[in-house]
């Protein structure tokens, strides 16, 4: 007998809105990126950082929302569900699992999500009754409702009745080892980051160095003519650009910065993996150093 069966939301509309939303940020970005390069000193300039600084932020958000629909799955076995979403993480004994319908066999309309795009229906609201609902799902139609310890939750499995017909069968098997009630979010991730101290002084100072990064590319380009990104083999300045290109050091270090967090928060999870996100957060602070010195060596020879 099948012991679990494992069901996944609709990936792909969502998958292909997603990336398509991520190309189109990273095209505005590396356009924005260029138009500042070119731009003078002035008004112009700070306006076209303005696509360059929206990409910087919403580039992650979206990537993690591309990855948590790809890896997310619902599943069933007869001592519990497990819902995942991203870094969420929701684990719902059989026994606490009071019913489970399709939004159709509901009496009232469920509010949905203030913010939602396809392949990302997620977020808590709450019902007319003081119900919290909380949204896993990646589109609005085709709903699967579970009540569980006075909490809703919205999920979207791509074969609704199938999912249906399982439940059932799991219930009526009933539970052998009862599971334990577990919620994981993303928040409480970053606060089991921030507890760690060597994690905790690694980010803080990575994320320094990128700020003192910028700020000091900000201040000196007024005052520059030209600066030279390459040396000769002689070790000596050559190709005199625009000072404005000084900013492409603190914008390449943002990105390699952010990577190096996001990388090392994922892998943090993991207690076998956890040395790995140390180093990668050492490494992203020691990057940060070295864009700090290549601003300075720049700014002296110019």
């Amino acid at each position: 007998m099948i012991d679990s069966l494992s069901f996944y939301p609709p990936h792909r509309f969502g998958l292909v809105t997603q990336i398509a939303a991520l190309l189109l940020l990273i095209i505005i970005g590396t356009l924005g990126l260029r138009q500042t390069v070119q731009s003078p000193i002035g008004p112009g300039f700070l306006l076209s950082l303005i696509p360059v600084l929206l990409a910087f932020i919403l580039i992650p958000l979206m990537s993690y929302r591309t990855y948590s629909l790809w890896r997310a799955s619902y599943l069933l076995e007869r001592d519990g569900i497990y819902l995942r979403w991203g870094l969420r993480e929701e684990i719902i004994p059989m026994d606490l699992v009071t019913w489970v319908r399709t939004e159709e066999n509901l009496d009232t309309n469920l509010p949905r999500p203030r913010f939602r795009w396809p392949g990302a229906i997620l977020g808590v609201r709450t019902m007319p009754d003081g119900t919290s609902i909380e949204y896993l799902a990646a589109q609005s139609n085709q709903l699967i409702i579970i009540s569980a310890a006075e909490r809703l939750f919205a999920i979207s499995p791509s074969n609704p009745e199938e999912f249906m017909l399982a439940y059932h069968r799991f219930a009526e098997l009933g539970s052998l080892t009862p599971l334990t009630a577990r919620s994981a979010y993303p928040a409480n991730l970053i606060r089991r980051i921030w507890r760690s101290p060597s994690a905790r002084y690694l980010l803080l100072g990575g994320f320094l160095v990128s700020i003192l990064v910028l700020v000091l590319a900000s201040l000196y380009i007024p005052n520059l003519t030209t600066v030279s990104l390459r040396l000769n083999q002689g070790g000596s300045p050559t190709e005199m650009l625009p000072s404005v290109y000084l900013l492409l050091l603190p914008v390449l270090n943002g990105v390699l910065f952010s990577t190096s967090v996001f990388l090392g928060m994922y892998v943090f999870r993991s207690d076998e993996l956890r040395t790995l996100a140390y180093l990668l957060w050492g490494s992203g602070l020691f990057t940060a150093i070295l864009f700090l010195i290549s601003v300075l060596f720049v700014i002296r020879a110019g």
